[in-house]
């Protein structure tokens, strides 16, 4: 899976790629999903109706997006949208393709 996340991350390069990790009839899967935020140099905003549809149909297991020539840690912006989410964020770093998962739970 986390090819699959690496491949979006490149192809939204040099913007923030977002999606989520949904796990239905036990299976995992990428949903790679548009990038609605105004500043998608640096930030990511998945679009509501599309959140949602998918908490309608499967559990989310993780929010994803990527930092493009930066580190995958945290922002603080992360930690605070993820702690109000209540579902980890799974965070990768393109190019270098680092990977960090943050719960804030």
């Amino acid at each position: 899976m986390l090819d699959s996340i690496y491949k979006a991350a490149e192809q939204a390069a040099p913007e923030e790629m977002c999606g989520l990790i949904i796990e239905k009839d036990g299976n995992e899967e990428f949903i790679n999903c548009e990038n609605f935020a105004e500043n998608k140099l640096n930030e990511f905003k998945i679009d509501p109706k599309t959140f949602v549809k998918y908490q309608l149909i499967a559990k989310i297991k993780y929010v994803v997006h990527s930092h493009y020539m930066q580190d995958c840690h945290p922002s603080e912006h992360d930690k605070k949208n993820c702690k109000v989410l209540g579902i980890p964020y799974l965070i990768v770093s393109y190019p270098d393709r680092g990977v960090n998962i943050y719960d804030p739970r």
